[in-house]
């Protein structure tokens, strides 16, 4: 069984730990980050890119490969970007020989309760009692089914869901596809703790899991669970039909393995950070408890903070991930805008860069094996999309990271033309006139709306925002189409 089931688990354990401890929310260099090398024996990831298959910056050869999904012998053409995996590899460099990898949905049901946040760039909705967050750079949709898109996914949608668990129990999605049409479609799979087992559910009896009552049906698979028989606080696999809102027949139910290794095993692992109150020595990846205090940091700067993705490598001391690297993955760096130009170093790992252009400036997007593309224009033939496949005049959304002064791009998605958009932190300010973030420079005028953190219009307006320095501090600008270099609408991020 897949470790990402320990996400969730671990979720549940750092809102425990947040609610205790009161908590909130550096090497190497270079233009271009490549994944952590070592010979690592169990990585865990999402998948960035075929030839064989891209996970964490090194290309893992599956030739004598056993691939699993769903608990189910598969192929690797059923593989999708953005589907965090678990694999047995032995690595050398930027390559490594995989003899395993193993898939398995975080969750797959109805989507209800769906929201849009107040930038269009964030939705929110529930599936099965787990929230849900899709970002519309971050999260790939499976292009299998024609129109599926950040825009079109809704309520009764049944979709099976891949990604990252926040410190908040908030499952980051990074790869999403539908399954049909709730009630149509009932077939579902969850995870959780259970409760509301009395003695022992076995077949025939009722419990509890994210409140979805599950009733156990008489033939169901139980084989998996120890004398048959699912006890308060086992971590459990569903599987079955959605019979209402909030009751499933069950006909699998498993036992969800939390380790992600043994003691003295070498692992290489992403992940959001949780858990982090400025301790290096004790915080969360994935759930996975992690000591960096000795480990050295790429950018040399990078500073933790929760609900960063970092990808971390070292090796397991009793139930710690004792880190010796680790990695900045993804960050508050969000841009919309058409291409100037790209520069393609090596096409088949899609290392390069892309000139991107913004109010008569440009900004440079290096990019690697890490970075994963997706058209959601209906033009690539052979997804996934790759960097050389990426045209001068196309309208890109993408977010990254900041790696020294380079910005590093993590998700890439080409796109019909939209309002520009650029976020990131603020180099510079002419009072009243203009502002700079990373090299660029719009200007501000009567017509530019302010909004604070709180997505509200800022008190003050202009004379608030240009009252005080703002140096360091992150916003999002907002040039609508088409963009003419003066700022419609500026937004606080921090």
């Amino acid at each position: 069984m897949n470790r990402v089931c320990r996400y969730l688990t671990a979720s549940l354990a750092a809102v425990a730990l947040v609610a205790l401890s009161g908590c909130g929310g550096g090497g190497g260099g270079g233009d271009s980050i490549a994944g952590i090398g070592g010979t690592g024996k169990t990585i865990s990831g999402a998948i960035t890119g075929f030839g064989s298959i891209y996970v964490n910056g090194v290309e893992h050869f599956l030739d004598s490969a056993s691939i699993e999904i769903d608990d189910t012998i598969a192929s690797e053409n059923e593989l999708r970007i953005g589907m965090v995996v678990t694999l047995d590899s032995e690595v050398s460099g930027v390559t490594g020989t995989a003899s395993a990898v193993t898939y398995d949905h975080a969750v797959e049901g109805p989507v209800t309760a769906i929201m849009n946040g107040a930038d269009g760039l964030i939705r929110t909705f529930s599936v099965l009692g787990v929230d849900v967050s899709i970002d519309a750079t971050g999260t790939v949709f499976d292009d299998s089914t024609p129109g599926f898109s950040f825009d079109s996914i809704a309520n009764n949608d049944v979709v099976s869901i891949s990604g990252f668990f926040d410190g908040n129990g908030v499952l980051n999605a990074s790869y999403i596809d539908i399954e049909g049409i709730y009630p149509g479609f009932s077939q579902v799979e969850v995870k959780g703790i259970v409760s509301n087992a009395g003695g022992g559910a076995g077949l025939g009896d009722n419990f509890t899991v994210n409140g979805i009552i599950v009733t156990i049906l008489a033939g169901a698979d139980l084989s998996d669970i120890p004398g048959m028989l699912v006890t308060n606080g086992m971590f459990v696999e569903v599987k079955g039909s959605l019979v209402s809102a909030n009751q499933i027949e069950a006909s699998v139910v498993e036992i969800e393995s939390e380790d992600i290794g043994e003691d003295g095993d070498e692992i290489n692992l992403e992940g959001l950070v949780s858990g982090f109150s400025g301790n290096l020595g004790s915080f969360l990846v994935a759930g996975q408890p992690v000591d960096a205090s000795s480990a050295s940091f790429e950018p040399s700067n990078l500073q933790l903070e929760n609900g960063l993705k970092v990808e971390v490598e070292g090796r397991i001391s009793g139930s710690t991930l004792i880190a010796d690297e680790v990695e900045a993955r993804s960050g508050e760096i969000k841009v919309h805008a058409t291409v100037n130009s790209i520069a393609v170093t090596n096409a088949s790992n899609n290392e390069g860069s892309i000139t991107l252009n913004l109010a008569g400036d440009t900004l440079l997007i290096v990019t690697d094996s890490q970075t994963t593309f997706e058209d959601e224009t209906g033009v690539d033939t052979s997804p996934p999309l790759k960097l050389n496949e990426i045209n001068s005049g196309d309208f890109l959304e993408l977010s990254g990271f900041l790696n020294g002064a380079t910005v590093s791009g993590s998700e890439i998605h080409r796109k019909l033309p939209d309002d520009i958009i650029l976020q990131g932190p603020v180099d510079s300010v002419v009072s009243g006139s203009s502002i700079t973030v990373l090299g660029v420079t719009f200007s501000t005028d009567g017509g530019t709306q302010f909004e604070g953190s709180d997505d509200n219009p800022l008190p003050g307006g202009s004379a608030t925002f240009y009252s005080v320095d703002r140096t360091g501090d992150r916003i999002k600008i907002k040039d609508d189409q088409p963009g003419d270099g003066i700022a419609d609408e500026i937004d606080l991020e921090d």
